[in-house]
């Protein structure tokens, strides 16, 4: 049993990518709201959606959902929340960390946004949600 485990919860690496590129694969950090936005948090069920981009590509590498956190949420986001496994999450990247009732990947009006550049394989990284959709 523990071997069925272990073989379906592991990630294939890509033949074409060294495997230390594919062990850097990763961003931690954390997300806080702003003390202005802090009230406009859902009361009933609400999704923190943590996307990774190529700043060229507006198509995500990773996404994180998170029901009803607590703020702030610690995140650690690796290659298993990759979207497609061909892509590599590699150099400069933006972190979009959006509160919405829905889990869904479009914005919606009222969802509470915040964004940063950063780099895959770092740490520290922290996300300030400070815009509402309007």
């Amino acid at each position: 049993m523990f071997l069925l485990l272990l073989f379906f919860s592991c990630q294939p690496v890509p033949k074409d990518v060294p495997v230390e590129k594919y062990r850097n694969q990763f961003i931690k950090g954390s997300v806080d709201v702003s003390p202005e936005l802090r009230s406009k948090i859902p009361k009933r069920d609400y999704f923190l959606i943590i996307s990774v981009r190529d700043p060229q590509n507006p198509m995500p590498i990773a996404v994180l959902r998170v029901k009803d956190p607590r703020f702030p949420y610690t995140f650690n986001i690796t290659g298993r929340q990759k979207i497609d496994n061909s892509r590599i999450m590699e150099g400069d990247v933006v972190l979009t960390a959006r509160v919405s009732t829905s889990p869904m990947a479009q914005a919606q009006k009222g969802d509470l946004l915040g964004s940063l550049q950063t780099k895959v394989g770092t740490e520290g990284n922290r996300i300030i949600i400070s815009t509402e959709v309007r």
